[in-house]
């Protein structure tokens, strides 16, 4: 007789599963990729350029897609 993969010790109206954090997860234990990309948080957080706005971010994908990113616009 085949076994149901409900889990009797969760809530039935509990939608979503629970996560768990790694505490484990450090420089050392991170793929190369992890080690890259957490180098260039930081050195983004370092620097003293303020954050985009949603205006501004749309500015400069408007310009980077070969359009014309005037004030005026």
């Amino acid at each position: 007789m085949s076994q149901s993969n409900i889990n009797t010790n969760q809530p039935t109206d509990f939608p979503v599963r629970r996560t768990e954090i790694k505490t484990w997860l450090t420089e050392e234990t991170m793929s190369p990729l992890g080690r890259e990309l957490m180098h260039i948080a930081r050195a983004i957080e370092a620097s003293d350029e303020p954050a985009l706005d949603e205006e501004d971010i749309e500015k400069e994908l408007k310009k980077r897609r070969g359009g014309c990113a005037e004030d005026g616009e």
